[in-house]
């Protein structure tokens, strides 16, 4: 069984260990991990299996938003074992519901069919890297 709830300061090195396992270096430290998901604005939702593992953290999500009309997805995690289950589904209704938002955003790289599967809009986006030059320079 997998109880979906709020992030908790406790699930830090549990959500660092999945990060590790995803291959995701900005998450993988658990005191980042703990201040990116408690910072103000931010919802973090965390999966932990119960029973026989312990309370382990097999998914997270992070969104930010305004609480009124927008938010991004920020981070969606769920681990191998775990994924095709309902588990990432959950997460993301989670936090979406959380964020008190109408409508909320999102980049992926490679998951276009699960956020298909989700009542949606899609919109063609940008990431901007400050330390990327410019294309005209």
């Amino acid at each position: 069984m997998t109880d979906v709830r709020p992030f908790r300061p406790t699930d830090a090195e549990g959500v660092a260990a999945l990060c590790r396992e995803l291959g995701w270096p900005s998450f993988s430290d658990a005191e980042v991990a703990a201040r990116a998901c408690t910072a103000p604005g931010v919802f973090a939702w965390v999966a932990v299996e119960s029973g026989g593992q312990g309370g382990r953290v097999v998914g997270f999500a992070q969104a930010f938003g305004d609480g009124v009309v927008q938010s991004y997805l920020a981070q969606l995690g769920v681990t191998a074992t775990h994924r095709r289950g309902g588990v990432g589904r959950r997460l993301v209704e989670a936090v979406f519901a959380a964020s008190g938002t109408q409508r909320m955003d999102l980049v992926t790289d490679d998951a276009e069919a699960f956020y298909r599967s989700f009542a949606h809009r899609e919109k063609p986006g940008f990431r901007i890297y400050p330390d990327l030059p410019r294309p005209d320079a």
